[in-house]
C-alpha cells in the first residue's frame, strides 16, 4: 500500500483535452524568430509588407525575403463569388473552345487590372478587384492584419496618375495603413541584379519600356507598345487558324476562338526566337513538328504544328520583322530599335556604363533566345549607324559614295578626310618622332597608381546581367530600413489627394547636428511618379 501511494502520487495530473500552454507558446527565441529563413514561418511584428502590383499579376511578402509568399492574377477566375460554378466550364475558365470568335480586345480584357488607354478603364471595377485580391492576400497567405504592418508598394514610374489615385485611395479609406511607400520598378530590379547603373528592359503585358539608371536615379525612359499583350494576342490568332496553315488571313479578321489559359499555356511553353545569322539575316531552321493538344479537345485529341511557326508571332510583334524602319511610329518600335535609341538618349559616360549592365525583366524575357537576339540586333545596329540619329538613304547614299572613294584612294595615291583615315593619320603621328609628344597628365597617372589594385568596371560593351525581379529588390531595400523618396501619409492623402504632392526635383540632405532633414516640407512628393 505504501509503494503504491507513492506511485499515485508521482504521476501528474492530465488536462481534459489537449491544449498548447499560451506561456510558452509566446516566449519563442527573438533571434529566430528575425530571421528570415525560408523554412521558418516566424517573423518580427514590425516587419514591412511587400506587394509588386502589374496589370496581370500582385506579388506579396514580408521584407528581407528572397521570394513572394504568393502570386496573385486579376482573372475572371480569381473573380467567382460563392455558387458561381463557371469555373468548372473550359471555355467559361479560359481552357476548351470558344462559342463563337471574339474580337482580340475583348478576349484580354477580362484578365488585365487596367489598360494604358484609360477611356477604356473602370475605375471603380478596378477598386474592387485590388480590394479583394489584398482581402485574400491577407487572409490566406500573410495571415496578418492588414494596416498593422508598414506596406511598400512596387510600381512602375510610368503608372498614370488616375491610376495611381485609385490605388492609393482604395488602401487608405478602406484600410488602416499609417502610411505607404512607393518604389519605382525599374530602380528595384536593377538593385535586385547587384546595380547602381543599369539599362532595364521590361517586357510588360502592355508596353515594354526600357528605362536608364545612372546611380539609382532615372536618367531617360522609351516605352513601345510592342508587348506581351500583342503578343499574347498573335499567338491566339495562330492557335485559332488551321493546322495546316490555310485561310490564316480569314481567321484573324473573324477574332479568336481559342481559350486565354489555353494559348497562355501554349506560349509560355512553346513560343520561342529565331537567331540572326553574322550577315544580319535570319538562319534557316531544320523543319520540326510539336504535338499540343488540341484547343477543341484538350484532353484527348493532339494536332502537329511546325515548330518554326511558333516563332513567327515574336518575330511578328517584338521585331517588327517586313516593315521599313521608317514607317513605324516612335510608340510601336521594335525592341532593338527601343534599347538603341534609349542608349543613344544616355550621356556619352552613362551610356559606356548602362550599355554593359543590360537587365531583361518582365514575362517576355523567359521567351527562349530573345535576349541574345536583341543584343545581336543592337550591336548591329551599332556598327551601322553608330550613336548618330541622322538616318535615311541620302546619309547612306554619302556613305557608300565615301566608301568607294576610299577603296579607289591606295591606287591614286589621294588621302581621303575620312575617319579610318584620320585614325591612321593619328596612328603616324604617334609613330613619326619628329612630331610632338602629347602632354602627359600627372594627375591621371597618379590616380591610376593609387586605385591599381581596384577592379576595372567593364564599359562599351554589350553585356546582360541577371536579376531576381523588382519584388526581391524592394525586398532588399525595405529590409535595410531607409526612408523611402515617396512616403505617403495616410491623413495628408486623405486631406489633398495627389494634389498635396509637391514636385521635388533633388532628394532631401540630413543635417548631421539636428538629425532632421534640410528643407523637410510638411508635404510629400511623387518623385519619379510626377
Amino acid at each position: 500500500m505504501p509503494a503504491t501511494s507513492n506511485l499515485r502520487a508521482t504521476q501528474t495530473a492530465r488536462p481534459s483535452s489537449p491544449h498548447t500552454p499560451q506561456q510558452q507558446l509566446r516566449s519563442g527565441n527573438t533571434s529566430f524568430a528575425s530571421t528570415t529563413s525560408p523554412g521558418s514561418s516566424l517573423r518580427n511584428e514590425d516587419d514591412a509588407i511587400i506587394i509588386e502590383i502589374g496589370a496581370r499579376w500582385l506579388r506579396a511578402g514580408f521584407e528581407g525575403s528572397g521570394t513572394p509568399v504568393c502570386v496573385m492574377g486579376f482573372g475572371p477566375e480569381e473573380s467567382r463569388r460563392v455558387g458561381d460554378y463557371r469555373g468548372w466550364i473550359q471555355s467559361a475558365a479560359g481552357i476548351g473552345p470558344l462559342p463563337k470568335p471574339v474580337d482580340a480586345e475583348d478576349w484580354v480584357r477580362d484578365y488585365e487590372l487596367w489598360q494604358p488607354d484609360l477611356r477604356k478603364v473602370d475605375l471603380g471595377l478596378m477598386e474592387d478587384k485590388i480590394e479583394r485580391v489584398l482581402r485574400e492576400t491577407y487572409n490566406q497567405y500573410l495571415l496578418t492584419d492588414a494596416g498593422s504592418s508598414r506596406l511598400v508598394l512596387a510600381l512602375p514610374s510610368l503608372m498614370p496618375h488616375p491610376l495611381l489615385s485609385s490605388l492609393l485611395s482604395t488602401l487608405f479609406s478602406r484600410w488602416r495603413f499609417p502610411s505607404i511607400t512607393l518604389l519605382p520598378s525599374a530602380t528595384m530590379s536593377a538593385i535586385a541584379a547587384g546595380l547602381r547603373s543599369a539599362l532595364v528592359v521590361d517586357l510588360g503585358w502592355a508596353e515594354t519600356t526600357v528605362t536608364g539608371l545612372y546611380e539609382y536615379r532615372e536618367i531617360t525612359t522609351k516605352r513601345s507598345t510592342r508587348a506581351m499583350k500583342s503578343l499574347q494576342q498573335m499567338m491566339g490568332r495562330l492557335l485559332s487558324s488551321p493546322a495546316s496553315g490555310e485561310d490564316q488571313d480569314a481567321t484573324r479578321e473573324d477574332g479568336i476562338s481559342v481559350g486565354f489559359t489555353y494559348c497562355e499555356e501554349v506560349l509560355t511553353r512553346f513560343a520561342w526566337c529565331k537567331p540572326q545569322a553574322e550577315d544580319g539575316e535570319q538562319a534557316d531552321q531544320p523543319a520540326h513538328t510539336v504535338s499540343i493538344p488540341s484547343p477543341t479537345c484538350p484532353e484527348q485529341e493532339f494536332y502537329d504544328v511546325p515548330f518554326s511557326r511558333l516563332a513567327d508571332p515574336v518575330e511578328t510583334v517584338l521585331f517588327a520583322s517586313g516593315i521599313a524602319e521608317s514607317e513605324l511610329d516612335d510608340e510601336e518600335k521594335s525592341i532593338p530599335l527601343l534599347v538603341h535609341s534609349a542608349l543613344q538618349a544616355l550621356p556619352p559616360d552613362a551610356r559606356g556604363t548602362c550599355m554593359s549592365r543590360i537587365v531583361f525583366v518582365g514575362g517576355g524575357a523567359r521567351i527562349l533566345g530573345l535576349r541574345e537576339r536583341i543584343l545581336k540586333e543592337v550591336s548591329s545596329l551599332i556598327q551601322r549607324h553608330g550613336w548618330s540619329s541622322v538616318r535615311g538613304r541620302v546619309v547612306e547614299r554619302q556613305r557608300q559614295r565615301l566608301e568607294e572613294l576610299r577603296i579607289s584612294s591606295p591606287a591614286s595615291g589621294q588621302k581621303l578626310p575620312t575617319s579610318n583615315n584620320a585614325e591612321s593619320s593619328a596612328e603616324g603621328e604617334k609613330l613619326d618622332p619628329s612630331q610632338e609628344v602629347p602632354e602627359i597628365d600627372f594627375v591621371e597617372q597618379k590616380l591610376r597608381r593609387q586605385n591599381k589594385d581596384t577592379p576595372v568596371p567593364v564599359q562599351g560593351v554589350l553585356r546582360q546581367v541577371e536579376s531576381l525581379g523588382a519584388w526581391a529588390g524592394a525586398s532588399l531595400v525595405t529590409s535595410l530600413k531607409m526612408r523611402g523618396m515617396v512616403e505617403i501619409e495616410r491623413e495628408k492623402f486623405l486631406q489633398n489627394g495627389l494634389a498635396g504632392a509637391t514636385r521635388d526635383s533633388e532628394p532631401s540632405i540630413p543635417d548631421r547636428r539636428s538629425g532632421l532633414r534640410a528643407g523637410e516640407r510638411s508635404s510629400w512628393t511623387l518623385a519619379s511618379w510626377a
